[in-house]
């Protein structure tokens, strides 16, 4: 396949995920520059994970110099082998394209020809798919090769060819390869575990996310997660590979097409999860702290996970995460109604959370009314408005459809203006059950804190 149309498809692809944004005022940027999270996440990220960022966000934000970020996405395009994509960029900075590109050109073609035409046997049994289902029943890798006339050496293959289509651009393609090997050598258990299997898997999460197919990314995330916990591997290493599992974790669970496959939040919030979280990358926590907000089924695990947000607050803390503090910890709801018109700019200036404003907002205004409700029988409606930063009749209308949506115990005195709650106090049994519920995590965090506070003191001698 032509360079250029795997170019083509990578572009595609990268588009699909994104929105047109509305640029920023010169005061909003000044406001948010302090909360960019940028140069804290791209180092974790694969180059061609960063690329979308850099295309499709960073320069319609408008936060940094167009040229910068040219020459960024140049950089960022040299280790690639998407050349007509350098060709362009080459073009948009006005600058002499080097002579060395074309001849970058035509070396790229004459690999890919050469290694098709090494695995073309092997890649013509694998498009027969009663050939696939046969070998999927064999038990061993030499007993399909036999079977198939195929080589050790062909198999082995695959993920070289693999890796030369995704430096291209074709993730589709090369996610499908690694498909297959892992199929082929699922039977030896130690292929998987070394190196080399997990480099594929690393493949195949890449070249799901880039194909925006996040249920297979949510899959093969949870499939690393549980070699990366029962391999021999150094600490150090784990702790590494997991930083970059996380963040890699955020293409999934803030997609903008689909609510986020259940297996990458179970992933994301986990307690050993959030344990690594506060060893090295605390920044993670305002995606946390969104994800508490942006999903609803989460509640039965909120309380215990703010928690952990306060007492990593020293670590980090922005309008996000001060937002759940405030609201869960502190019980201080004026406070929750300044951090939340905070995060309007924080979520605009974020990749990950731009499109996510608008339920952000609704969610985040649920929440106060929850919590209020929960600790007052009779509400004032103007008050109220106030906490939500609404109008009193756009708060009255909320209200009313949310009473209406959510089945919520309460009624509306129009007269008097205000919300009435009817509820039970909980049984002895929930109270007993809501004290004691996650005591191993709670202990979890604090292993994990004194790892930290250990390490650093090693630091500083």
């Amino acid at each position: 396949m032509p360079a250029k149309k795997k170019e083509e498809e990578a572009a595609t692809a990268a588009a699909a995920v994104e929105e047109p944004t509305v640029p920023l005022t010169e005061a909003e940027k000044e406001d948010l520059v302090k909360f960019d999270l940028t140069q804290k996440i791209l180092p974790f990220l694969d180059k061609h994970l960063v690329f979308p960022i850099l295309s499709n966000f960073l320069k319609q934000l408008g936060l940094h110099k167009e040229r910068d970020i040219a020459m960024a996405e140049l950089k960022l395009l040299a280790d690639t082998n998407m050349i007509d994509f350098v060709l362009d960029k080459y073009e948009e900075l006005g600058e002499e394209v080097p002579e060395s590109l074309t001849e970058k050109r035509s070396t790229v073609i004459e690999k890919l020809e050469e290694a098709r035409e090494f695995e073309i046997r092997l890649l013509e049994t694998l498009e027969n798919e009663e050939s696939v289902k046969k070998m999927a029943t064999m038990k061993t890798v030499a007993e399909i090769c036999e079977a198939f006339e195929v080589t050790q050496a062909q198999i082995e293959g695959l993920i070289t060819y693999a890796k030369l289509q995704f430096d291209c651009g074709n993730y589709s393609l090369s996610g499908e390869l690694l498909k297959h090997y892992r199929v082929l050598v699922e039977k030896e258990a130690d292929r998987m575990t070394s190196k080399t299997g997990i480099s594929c898997v690393w493949g195949s999460i890449a070249s799901s996310l880039l194909t925006t197919e996040y249920e297979d990314a949510a899959e093969n995330i949870a499939t690393l997660n549980d070699l990366l916990e029962t391999m021999r591997m150094p600490k150090r290493e784990v702790l590494l590979q997991k930083t970059w599992l996380l963040h890699w974790s955020l293409f999934a669970i803030f997609n903008p097409q689909e609510s986020p496959p259940l297996k990458v939040l179970e992933f994301f919030l986990h307690d050993k999860s959030l344990s690594v979280i506060s060893l090295s990358s605390p920044h993670l926590f305002r995606y946390v702290s969104a994800c508490l907000i942006l999903n609803k089924r989460l509640k039965p695990s909120l309380k215990e996970i703010v928690w952990v947000i306060q007492q990593e607050s020293e670590s980090y803390s922005d309008p996000i995460t001060r937002f759940l503090v405030a609201l869960y910890i502190d019980l201080d709801f004026d406070g929750a109604q300044r951090e939340l018109q905070q995060c309007k700019n924080v979520c605009k200036g974020d990749y990950f959370l731009h499109r996510q404003w608008k339920e952000f907002q609704e969610n985040a205004r649920l929440q106060i009314f929850e919590t209020y409700c929960r600790i007052h029988q009779s509400i004032n409606i103007d008050m109220i408005a106030e906490k939500l930063d609404m109008t009193p009749n756009e708060a009255e209308l909320w209200i009313v459809k949310l009473i209406q949506n959510a089945k919520l115990d309460a009624r509306i005195d129009s007269e008097k203006g205000r919300v009435v709650m009817s509820k039970a106090p909980p049984s002895v049994y929930h109270q007993v059950i809501e004290k004691t519920k996650n005591l191993s995590f709670r202990s979890t965090m604090l292993l994990s804190n004194l790892e930290k506070r250990e390490n650093e003191k090693k630091l500083g001698n």
